[in-house]
């Protein structure tokens, strides 16, 4: 090991820079893969170097997590690390108990561990954070398994960045070859400065309610991230929604295939080794649309597990004839049906037909970059013989209603992809291939040395106040209010002022956004002025946070934006679910008193039914809550009274779960509900919950529950500078 480190540093001597603050990348490699691609692992490392940056390698002779991460940190601490890459089989670290650290996956944790864990680096990146360690899995050698502790900080603040050059499944190639291969790749990518002119946008089925205020509004706040695509007659912004063919994905791959797109933004849904582009093509003549019905049928009856009953159901059901499900046992006709399918998405064997050639890809989706699998969709964009070299992915599922662009415009500003990333992890965010790989700056008036700047100059207030005053750059000046928030020098006031008055969607939005992390004493006021935002996503973010506040002083935004015909899709959808925070008949004569003067929309009968489910709703929330506490009903059909809250944090039912957790008998969910309060993180029962959990703290004696009543104070805590 110790011959490996000299090695390394005497290569550095050569590559030498004379200034004061010189940033390192480690390279953490397995042995085998250290051994079998070397040659591309000095290629890389070489041309990494060439970009000013120390490169350390090492190379894991401990197999074992905790040994990484202490001496990631030890680097971190000694040798101003920015980030590190995985290469090969690094082992995983599998994060338990810390399901709030992403964006959407909840799952039972009494499910298979390899199911109900998340797969995440953070646990590398991050030395705040504080893990116990379980067990490692028996039967997959990689993944390590962990628990968050209680005492841990229940926020992500990557100190530094990480990424994966994992192989997948490569036709014709051993991993180590594929690795190798790559890694000579992303060295030769690196020769020469390509600044981003062209930019590709897809909006996928199903995705964000398919709004298209939602997709005109991305389109439009793209420009303020890219100012280039607007000023220069060149550049372009390429937009493809799922629509346009019956099967969008030749259009796809088309787009991707080109090598003049630099970025590519891909929103749709995902598995690990499918994009999920289209939808069934819509039906034009009568024979379409029986061809259609006859498909479903065909495929509801081959799936069952008795198809002649299902076949003789569907008939009695639908009232159609019995041959509507002929073909189910024809191989010719399963093998069509098949290949119809298939044309409406993006599987992993579609990738080996042709090189996408963006240099970036964010697949905004699903498990598609689900690097603890042997085979993986984001693994194939940077493993194929196209031109991308790095991918944002998700390694478990993701919430669509996020800003999955966040400050992507300094990547025009020549902020490498690592550094960019680093602000906005969360646990299941990862990037796969070169996080070190930078365009050259893409407009005017970008400070030198940016790149360097975001670490070396992190903590230096003056120059990020600086950079904020003199910079029309929209990213620039979200970038410097994130640094200084940071830092704690940011005050609230000034953040309700952007968010308020600002002229930019970008700075808005970014001001909200810190205002939200940082659990600003105003959040309430600030969501208030967000809902009525001009930009879909700023009043989106908004009314995602409404939805789990039950402020009174919402309400009358809430009903407004409710009778407002023109009100986003998906920001309308949020405003329906908002009204369970609060008691139905407030919310009943609240929109009654409106809908005088607002007689046409929703129509009379939408919204008679939308009435009457406000009043089933509660009547349903009560009724559950009178079975909390009987033990006579088996736990696993009590537990879904109570989970339901993790997504809506509703402050009615407060008074059951805290009654209950302070004298109940039951422990499973009296742990149950200490870790469901956690979620109370914009509500407006946050302080009564914060009160009581104090003083239950003190009486506690159970130790699961105490250990979870600490966790969830933590998490209801402001996050600290």
């Amino acid at each position: 090991m110790k011959k490996l480190f000299l090695s390394v540093f005497c290569a550095l001597s050569v590559f030498a820079l004379s200034a004061k603050y010189t940033p390192s990348v480690a390279l953490v490699v397995d042995s085998g893969t250290r051994t079998a691609a070397g040659e591309g692992l000095s290629l890389y490392a070489g041309a990494i170097m060439e970009d000013g940056k120390e490169v350390i390698v090492i190379e894991d002779v401990w197999h074992c997590p905790d040994s990484i991460r202490a001496h990631l940190e030890t680097l971190y601490r000694t040798r101003n690390l920015e980030g590190a890459v995985f290469i090969g089989d690094i082992p995983i670290p599998m994060i338990r108990d810390a399901q709030h650290l992403t964006t959407a996956f909840k799952m039972d944790q009494s499910r298979d561990w390899k199911e109900s864990s998340v797969p995440s680096d953070r646990f590398y990146d991050d030395f705040d954070l504080k893990f116990d360690f379980l067990r490692e899995d028996e039967d997959s050698p990689l993944y390590f398994y962990y628990s968050l502790r209680a005492d841990s900080p229940q926020y992500i603040l990557s100190d530094i960045y990480s990424a994966r050059i994992k192989a997948p499944a490569v036709p014709g190639r051993t991993k180590h070859e594929a690795v190798d291969e790559c890694l000579r790749k992303l060295a030769a990518a690196k020769s020469g400065a390509r600044v981003i002119d062209k930019v590709l946008h897809f909006a996928g089925h199903g995705y964000n309610s398919e709004s298209h205020r939602a997709r005109t509004d991305e389109n439009w706040v793209l420009r303020h991230h890219f100012p280039q695509l607007d000023n220069d007659r060149d550049a372009h912004l390429c937009f493809i929604n799922y629509d346009e063919d019956p099967f969008v994905k030749p259009r796809l791959k088309a787009a991707l295939a080109d090598s003049d797109i630099d970025i590519a933004v891909l929103h749709h849904h995902g598995a690990e080794d499918t994009q999920y582009l289209g939808e069934t093509p819509a039906p034009v003549t009568v024979k379409d649309y029986i061809e259609s019905v006859r498909r479903i049928f065909r495929g509801k009856v081959s799936g069952s597990r008795d198809p002649g009953a299902a076949r003789d159901r569907f008939v009695s059901s639908y009232g159609v004839p019995g041959e509507w499900a002929d073909g189910v046992s024809d191989p010719e006709v399963m093998a069509a049906d098949s290949v119809f399918a298939a044309g409406m998405d993006m599987h992993i064997q579609d990738l080996a037909d042709f090189t996408p050639q963006a240099r970036f890809v964010m697949l905004d989706a699903c498990f598609n970059g689900a690097f603890l699998q042997d085979d993986y969709i984001a693994g194939h964009y940077v493993f194929g013989d196209g031109g991308t070299v790095a991918v944002k992915a998700n390694s478990v599922n993701t919430l669509q209603d996020i800003w999955s662009t966040e400050l992507i415009g300094l990547l025009g500003c020549g902020v490498s992809i690592g550094n960019w990333a680093k602000e906005l992890f969360t646990l299941e965010s990862h990037i796969i291939g070169d996080p070190t790989y930078r365009f050259a700056p893409s407009v005017d008036g970008v400070p030198a040395g940016l790149d360097m700047a975001v670490t070396e100059r992190r903590s230096d207030t003056s120059y990020w106040r600086r950079l904020f005053k003199k910079t029309d750059i929209p990213d620039l000046k979200a970038l410097s209010l994130v640094m200084l928030a940071r830092e704690g020098a940011l005050p609230q006031e000034s953040l309700m002022r952007l968010l308020a008055d600002d002229p930019d969607p970008v700075v808005r939005t970014e001001a909200y956004a810190l205002l939200k992390k940082y659990l600003a004493p105003d959040l309430a006021e600030a969501t208030r002025v967000a809902l009525s935002d001009s930009y879909e996503l700023l009043s989106r973010l908004a009314a995602a946070v409404a939805v789990k506040s039950g402020d009174r002083d919402l309400l009358p935004v809430l009903v407004k934006l409710y009778f407002d015909p023109s009100t986003p899709t998906r920001v309308y959808f949020q405003v329906r679910d908002a009204f369970d925070q609060y008691p139905a008949s407030e919310v009943l004569a609240a929109l009654d008193m409106v809908r005088a003067d607002s007689p046409l929309w929703p129509e009379e009968a939408a919204y008679e039914a939308f009435r009457k489910s406000l009043e089933r709703s509660e009547q349903m929330m009560y009724s559950e809550l009178g079975e909390l506490g009987d033990t006579d009903i088996p736990f696993r059909k009590r537990r879904p009274i109570v989970t339901p809250q993790r997504n809506k944090c509703q402050t009615q039912p407060l008074d059951a779960m805290l009654s209950y957790l302070r004298d109940g008998t039951d422990n499973e969910m009296r742990l149950l509900i200490a870790e469901t309060l956690g979620w109370y993180v914009y509500s407006s029962g946050k302080e009564r919950i914060i009160s009581f959990l104090g003083t239950q703290l003190g009486r506690e004696s159970d130790p699961q529950v105490k250990n979870e009543i600490v966790k969830t104070l933590n998490r209801l805590s402001p996050v600290k500078y």
